[in-house]
């Protein structure tokens, strides 16, 4: 469509434009100015280190028929430069009209929280396909029938989510279901998209990098839970200490809200007779509607919280409990989230992969396993580079308290030193068990799994699905579950081992 229809679509003013310029045709919306092509119409953005609006000039001599940048950058202009008001929400409309408003054509469910994201969407996902078509966006990777990608973005920047919206509801979806980070919501990547449920897992301490305190990275959160974004119904978990807030700004502006809990009988759902093995857990679900029983594979009581989350938002998209019920324990795990790694069905350790990189997704992690520990708890894991450097000690510690031997290593140490984050997350570390450091991830992952004794459960924790290390500005191939497997055969081919 031609420029000028795309802005009137959108509802952006363009005081002044050349009207040669607003005539020529948009074939694609970019803001990286590396990809522009001839016919692209470039959007300059504002970054956390650079301003796209920067790269205005360089798009143009790419081939780009406009450049729409915000109207208080100060750059050299031209005809082909057209300052915009508020250029980062009118980004985000600009691209919905252009792909025809699909956040509009279909239910959109937002999950967003610290930790449990993930598990949540993909338990969703599984469970709607009865009723649904669903198409899924978050960590892992946006993917619907036919369709999968591995995803660059916890939620993708506006154009590639309008876009992969368009695509998926062409191909027949009829339902999003996102992961809605606080980064996202921060940078409105979401704006202009109405969400018929809206789900809060938790808040603990994460990105305060970027956020710089929990109050600001629950501000963020919260967005998702306001009349800009939400047009349906808010599911809460009543635990989390955030809870109560949430619950009131909710109610201030008269959204409909459901809670849950794993015990609080306060709650619209909650469990009791909880009953968890390695095999899984039972429990009593009690909702609304009716009083259940759910069994499932997953282990941990913050998955017992997921599979409320998941159970109560299939609840609001109509769908039925007892079919959800029924359907439930055939979902088996999402990739690197508490994920066995087996290189032999006798080998006489466990070793479990899990995405852990918070404090308290690290401590819900060894809770989770301890139980299932025959004999020692051995904990692998690091902190990021260029990250949140205040939840290092705090997670050296909890794993010296829950742990019964704990190697620190490596994570993304991206351009920080490997050295200066190891020693962050040892000042944190007590003398109540044995502390290995070791910088070469893949050295400590086998260093762990050789040492481990018959009946051990070694946990690597931090990456999860990633199938890469960033050393430096470098990122090459690294995958905790290949390092694993690795390290399993190899100690199947040692005569012994002592820890």
């Amino acid at each position: 469509m031609e420029l000028r229809e795309l802005l009137e679509k959108a509802g952006i003013d363009y005081p002044n434009s050349d009207r040669l310029i607003l005539a020529k045709t948009v074939n694609r919306i970019i803001t990286d100015s590396r990809q522009v092509q001839s016919g692209d119409l470039f959007i300059g953005m504002p970054g956390t280190k650079v301003d796209g609006s920067e790269y205005a000039q360089e798009a143009l001599t790419k081939g780009a028929i406009a450049a729409l940048v915000d109207q208080t950058v100060n750059i050299p202009q031209s005809s082909k430069i057209i300052p915009i008001k508020d250029i980062v929400s009118a980004c985000a409309q600009i691209a919905a009209a252009f792909y025809d408003f699909p956040a509009q054509a279909i239910p959109l469910v937002g999950v967003t929280g610290t930790n449990g994201k993930t598990t949540t969407t993909h338990l969703i996902e599984f469970l709607t396909k009865s009723d649904y078509s669903p198409a899924m966006f978050g960590t892992l990777y946006s993917r619907w029938q036919g369709y999968s990608d591995i995803a660059q973005n916890t939620t993708p920047f506006s154009p590639t989510l309008q876009s992969q919206l368009r695509q998926a509801i062409d191909a027949g979806a009829n339902l999003g279901i996102l992961e809605v980070s606080s980064h996202a919501l921060d940078q409105r990547r979401v704006w202009g998209c109405p969400f018929r449920v809206a789900v809060f897992t938790n808040l603990t301490q994460d990105h305060l990098d970027y956020h710089h305190d929990l109050e600001s990275y629950f501000q963020a959160k919260a967005l998702l839970f306001s009349p800009d974004y939400l047009k349906g119904r808010a599911i809460v978990h009543l635990d989390d200490p955030f809870a109560n807030r949430l619950i009131a700004k909710c109610q201030a502006a008269k959204i409909p809200v459901w809670t849950y809990s794993l015990s609080n009988d306060q709650a619209d759902f909650y469990t009791t007779n909880l009953a968890s093995s390695s095999q899984g857990i039972t429990a009593e679900l009690h909702t609304p509607q009716a009083k259940v029983v759910l069994t499932s594979p997953l282990v941990g009581s913050f998955n017992v919280l997921n599979i409320i989350a998941a159970i109560s938002t299939c609840l609001e998209l109509g769908m039925d409990l007892a079919q959800i019920i029924e359907t439930l324990p055939q979902f088996q795990n999402v990739p690197g989230r508490v994920e066995q790694i087996i290189a032999d069905p006798n080998q006489e350790i466990s070793v479990v992969v899990d995405y852990a990189h918070t404090p308290d997704s690290l401590e819900n992690i060894l809770k989770a396993l301890r139980p299932f520990t025959q004999k020692n708890l051995i904990c692998v894991f690091g902190c990021g580079g260029d990250r949140d450097k205040t939840k290092r000690p705090i997670m050296g510690k909890i794993a010296c308290d829950l742990a019964d031997f704990v190697y620190i290593t490596s994570d993304n140490p991206r351009t920080e030193n490997p050295e200066t984050i190891l020693a962050d997350i040892f000042a944190g570390v007590t003398d109540r068990v044995k502390v290995y450091v070791e910088s070469d991830r893949a050295l400590a992952i086998q260093s762990a799994i050789l040492t481990a004794q018959p009946g051990d459960t070694v946990v690597i924790a931090g990456k999860g699905h990633e199938d890469y290390q960033i050393i430096g500005k470098e990122k090459n191939h690294f995958d905790d579950r290949e390092e694993a497997k690795k390290g399993l055969e190899q100690r199947a081919h040692t005569p012994s081992s002592q820890t």
